[in-house]
C-alpha cells in the first residue's frame, strides 16, 4: 500500500530524530526543534524541517523533501525544454555570426555573392533552422539539462543536511524508463552532497545515501527573490541586538532594541522618495510579467544564467552586421577595399577607342607589324579527283582508322568512346561523311597536301552510342580548350581551311 506525503514527512522526521540523537548539543539548548508540516523557508516551500544548538551556540539545520507516489514527479526528472530553447538560441546566433563574418572574407560561401539578394535571405532562415536544429539536438543529451524538483528546489537555500525522502514505489518496476529516473536522482543526490532516505514496507525507512559532509557549493548558494518566492507580509524594520544567534525555528519575537526618533526629511525629499518607490514597484511588476506563471511552483527550472545575455546580446548585433557587410558586396575593387574585380570603367570603350597620340619632337615611332600579313594567306583545298586508297580488309569492322603526319597508317578494330571518359575531350572536326569510304579519301588528301596527322572515327566511338556517320578531325582529342584552338588556328594559318572545335562529354 502507497504512503501518502504527510506520512512520509513523519516517518522521515522520526527516523532524522534519532539518527541526529547522539549529536553533541549546547549544554542551555532546547532540545531538537521540529516543523513537520510543509511551510516556507527562505523563500522555497520545505517539507519537514529538523533543526538544534551546537555546543558552540550555532544551529544545526536539516531538512526534508517527501515524495509519495502520486507526487512522483518531483524526484523523476525531466529534460529542461526551457533552457535548451535558449541556450540553442543563443548558440545558433554564435555560429551564424562567425560564418556571416566568414563570408565577408571568403567571398565562396557569400550569401548574397551566391544566391543573390532576394533568395539570400531565405538561404539565411534556413541556415538558422539547420543551427539550431542541430545544436537543440546536440545539447538535449546532455545531463546538465536533466531538471529535479526535490533537487533543484535544495540548491536556493542553504542547510547542513538536506535529505530526499521517497516511496519505493515509485521505482519498484524494473523496466529501463524507470532504472535511468533512479541513476540520475543518485547521480545528482552524489554530486550536490544530498542523502536519499527509501520508505519501505511496514514504515521501515532505509537510508540509502548520507548527505556530504562538506558544502559542495563553497558556502555559496542560490536564493530566490524575495519577490519570485511567497508574498509575505514583512515586519517594520527595528534594529535587533546582537547578542547571540537566533534559533531558525523559534517563533519567540527577537528582543529589540529602543531606537531613538530622527527627524523626518523635508517634503521634497520625501515626493522624490516615495517617486523613487513607485518607479521600482513598476519596474518590478514588467519584470516579473516576464517570467511564466510556474516559475514558483518549479524554482530553478527557468533561470537561464548571466552569460546568455552577455554573449547573446552582441552576438545579435554582430550577426545583424555581419549580414549587412555581406550584403554591400561588391564585384568592384572600391577605394581602401579589397574587391574580387578591378573597376574598368575608366578604360575606353572597345566601340569608340580613343585617338593616337600623335608623335612629339624626338621621338622614335616604330612602325606596327602584325604577326600575320595583310593578304589573305594562299589556299589550296583539296581537289575533287581524290587519290585512290588502297584497299583494307574488313572494312566494316573498323573502327578508327589515323594517319600520321608522314602518312603512316594505323588501324583500330575496337576502341573505347570519347563520351566515356567521364571529363570532357574537344576535337577538330573537319567534317561527317555518311561512309567511312569518302571519310578516308578526305583524310588521304589531307595528310598529303598538308602534311597534318587525321583520324577517322566512328560516330559510336566519339559522341553517341547511337550515331552511325564517320567523323573526320585533325590530329588526336585534346583534354584542354586552349590547345585545341590553338592547333584550330594552327591548321587554319597552314591550309586555310576552318575546322570546328567539338566538345564531347
Amino acid at each position: 500500500m502507497p504512503y501518502t506525503e504527510q506520512q512520509i514527512r513523519g516517518l522521515a522526521i522520526n527516523f532524522l530524530r534519532f539518527h541526529y540523537k547522539l549529536r553533541p548539543r549546547h549544554p542551555a539548548a532546547a532540545g531538537t526543534r521540529i516543523v513537520d508540516k510543509p511551510h516556507y523557508y527562505q523563500g522555497v516551500l520545505i517539507d519537514a524541517r529538523l533543526a538544534y544548538r551546537r555546543p558552540d551556540g550555532s544551529y544545526f539545520t536539516a531538512t526534508v523533501e517527501a515524495t509519495s507516489l502520486d507526487r512522483q514527479d518531483e524526484i523523476l526528472y525531466q529534460t529542461n525544454y526551457w533552457r535548451i530553447g535558449a541556450h540553442t538560441l543563443v548558440w545558433t546566433i554564435v555560429l551564424a555570426t562567425v560564418i556571416s563574418w566568414a563570408g565577408t572574407q571568403v567571398q565562396a560561401i557569400n550569401l548574397f555573392r551566391r544566391f543573390g539578394t532576394p533568395n539570400a535571405y531565405l538561404v539565411l532562415v534556413l541556415l538558422l533552422v539547420v543551427l539550431y536544429m542541430m545544436v537543440g539536438a546536440t545539447l538535449r543529451g546532455l545531463k546538465r539539462y536533466r531538471y529535479i524538483y526535490a533537487v533543484d528546489q535544495f540548491k536556493h537555500f542553504y542547510a547542513d543536511a538536506q535529505w530526499v525522502a521517497y516511496d519505493v514505489e515509485i521505482f519498484a518496476a524494473d523496466t529501463r524508463h524507470t532504472r535511468r529516473h533512479y541513476r540520475e536522482l543518485e547521480r545528482q543526490c552524489v554530486k550536490y552532497g544530498f542523502g536519499l532516505l527509501a520508505v519501505e514496507q511496514d514504515k521501515v525507512v532505509r537510508k540509502v545515501m548520507s548527505p556530504s559532509q562538506v558544502d559542495q557549493f563553497g558556502g555559496h548558494r542560490i536564493r530566490l527573490p524575495r519577490w519570485l518566492a511567497r508574498a509575505e507580509v514583512a515586519a517594520p524594520q527595528v534594529a535587533v541586538l546582537p547578542l547571540e544567534a537566533i534559533d531558525p525555528l523559534t517563533v519567540e519575537e527577537p528582543v529589540r532594541a529602543v531606537v531613538s526618533a530622527s527627524p523626518g526629511r523635508p517634503p521634497a525629499l520625501r515626493q522624490l522618495g516615495k517617486r523613487g518607490v513607485l518607479l521600482r514597484a513598476r519596474i518590478r511588476r514588467f519584470y516579473r510579467g516576464l517570467f511564466p506563471s510556474g516559475l514558483r511552483r518549479r524554482p530553478g527550472y527557468y533561470k537561464l544564467g548571466g552569460w546568455v545575455f552577455i554573449l547573446g546580446i552582441p552576438a545579435v548585433l554582430l550577426l545583424g552586421w555581419g549580414v549587412y557587410r555581406q550584403a554591400a558586396y561588391s564585384p568592384v575593387a572600391l577605394e581602401g577595399r579589397k574587391g574580387a574585380e578591378p573597376d574598368l570603367t575608366i578604360l575606353e570603350p572597345t566601340g569608340e577607342p580613343a585617338p593616337p597620340l600623335a608623335v612629339e619632337e624626338g621621338e622614335y615611332q616604330r612602325p606596327v607589324v602584325d604577326s600575320l600579313p595583310e593578304k589573305a594567306l594562299p589556299v589550296s583545298p583539296p581537289e575533287e579527283q581524290l587519290i585512290a586508297p588502297a584497299p583494307i580488309e574488313n572494312l566494316d569492322s573498323l573502327r578508327r582508322y589515323r594517319l600520321d603526319a608522314d602518312g603512316a597508317e594505323r588501324l583500330d578494330y575496337d576502341c573505347l568512346p570519347l563520351y566515356t571518359l567521364g571529363e570532357p575531350v574537344y576535337i577538330l572536326l573537319f567534317g561527317r561523311y555518311a561512309s567511312f569510304a569518302t571519310a578516308r579519301q578526305w583524310a588521304l588528301e589531307l595528310n598529303r597536301l598538308y602534311q597534318s596527322p587525321v583520324t577517322v572515327a566512328a560516330g559510336s566511338c566519339v559522341e553517341s552510342p547511337t550515331s552511325t556517320d564517320y567523323l573526320l578531325y585533325i590530329d588526336g582529342p585534346t583534354r584542354e580548350e586552349g590547345d585545341a584552338n590553338l592547333l584550330a588556328r594552327t591548321f587554319l594559318r597552314r591550309s586555310g581551311l576552318e575546322v570546328e572545335i567539338v566538345e564531347i562529354r
